[in-house]
């Protein structure tokens, strides 16, 4: 691969194009060119949280990847969910897929299908306004232990933080079986979430694999060893 391909980064729930800003730095000064898509609803972006599904998301994406080619498409926690779709729907021009402690969706069930209908009920009536609210400190700690979001990157990330538009967990992301042949496919496990977000155990075989030793948010966390992690896997 050639170092100026692009690599195009979608960060998790709550999370904007700004979330990558520990990182982008660190490609640029390495050749690697970086994209950072605006989803809807997501960063400064105001339409409103009732009117974006799963669906948006990918369009979003796809409108992006449009113009690329030779792609590294690098997706993050529930971005594993939208990145699934792109790959399944417009494969043409990714030669590579990074999920970075990424949800993997099932065919034909959404989020919600996936985690019973005891989470679904109690996260749609956490919504407000058609999103669900990021953590406060408190539920971070508590659901999180030893995420190692410092009360720095906490003050850093809160006022840039956005409700996940709930409609994203009703929809499906993929018909069939993920599969490596469209590109070549990576997952990067964080070896201090815990649970694991995804046991690949069985599934996914094939895949490659690496670990950070970090909580789910790496790219805020730790950028510098996030950035080599992707470079390296980028550049293979």
């Amino acid at each position: 691969m050639n170092a100026n391909n692009p690599i195009v980064l979608i960060g998790g729930s709550g999370l904007g194009p700004w979330v990558w800003e520990r990182i982008t730095p660190l490609l640029r000064e390495h050749g690697f060119q970086s994209v950072t898509p605006q989803l809807r609803t997501t960063g400064g972006d105001a339409t409103p949280a009732e009117a974006v599904d799963l669906d948006a998301w990918v369009e979003d994406v796809c409108e992006v990847l449009s113009g690329l080619s030779e792609v590294t498409l690098v997706a993050h926690s529930f971005a594993g969910y939208v990145a699934a779709a792109v790959l399944e729907r417009q494969p043409h021009g990714i030669r590579r897929v990074i999920f970075i402690d990424a949800i993997l969706p099932k065919p034909n069930k959404s989020w919600f299908e996936v985690m019973g209908p005891g989470v679904a009920t109690f996260m749609t009536g956490l919504a407000q306004d058609g999103a669900i609210p990021w953590f406060t400190r408190e539920q971070l700690d508590q659901l999180y232990p030893g995420h190692g979001i410092s009360d720095a990157d906490f003050a850093w990330m809160r006022p840039r933080l956005t409700g996940q538009p709930i409609a994203t967990y009703r929809q499906a992301a993929i018909k069939d079986p993920m599969r490596a042949e469209a590109a070549r496919v990576a997952y990067v496990q964080c070896l201090v979430t815990n649970p694991p977000v995804e046991d690949l155990s069985t599934e996914q075989l094939g895949w490659e694999r690496r670990t950070l030793a970090t909580g789910h948010w790496p790219m805020v966390t730790h950028p510098a060893e996030t950035a080599r992690v992707i470079m390296e896997l980028a550049g293979s």
